[in-house]
């Protein structure tokens, strides 16, 4: 997890009132509660569940879970950096499971074992149901510098761009 004030991937302490904002440490969440304070409140979660879609590769079906929502995120005026951050959270939260259910699965660009998926989400959290799209790419690396992870970024890319894509309108994270 992403730490909400100094943005380093150590983030594994929870807001404790809203449960969304991660940091590294105390020291980190006194400093950010100033700007963190004006979101955080007790989360109302939303009678309609989120389905998170993910692909993996260039075929095969989609991998699909339904988690529940915060109320708040299924309104247009959510902030972006709460929602973001939660539904990278959720992504992350499922990223090694979708490996295992493609054990063997070889990084698509050099054929070595994948350990990490490289993703692009398509979001519509306001929609009926709220959906993301997760578009997993298998890479050998976890280095977004490596050849694979820029190639695997360049065929991601260009997928968003296809009449075919079943996100199509919705706004793009990159994760």
């Amino acid at each position: 997890m992403v730490c909400g004030s100094c943005s380093k991937a150590s983030g594994s302490l929870k807001c404790s009132r809203c449960k969304m904002m991660t940091y590294c440490n105390r020291e980190c969440q006194a400093a950010h509660w100033h700007t963190h304070k004006i979101h955080c409140k007790r989360v109302e979660m939303s009678p309609q569940k989120l389905q998170l879609h993910f692909t993996v590769g260039r075929s095969g079906p989609p991998i699909t879970f339904h988690e529940n929502i915060p109320a708040a995120f299924c309104q247009r005026d959510a902030p972006r950096d709460l929602t973001s951050r939660w539904v990278s959270q959720l992504v992350d939260t499922h990223e090694e499971e979708v490996l295992v259910r493609h054990p063997g699965r070889p990084c698509l660009y050099c054929g070595k074992p994948a350990i990490k998926l490289h993703t692009t989400l398509a979001i519509t959290l306001h929609g009926n149901p709220p959906t993301v799209f997760a578009m997993g790419q298998p890479l050998c690396t976890k280095n977004r510098n490596d050849g694979c992870a820029v190639q695997a970024q360049a065929t991601i890319d260009q997928g968003l761009q296809s009449p075919d894509f079943p996100g199509r309108g919705t706004e793009i994270y990159k994760a």
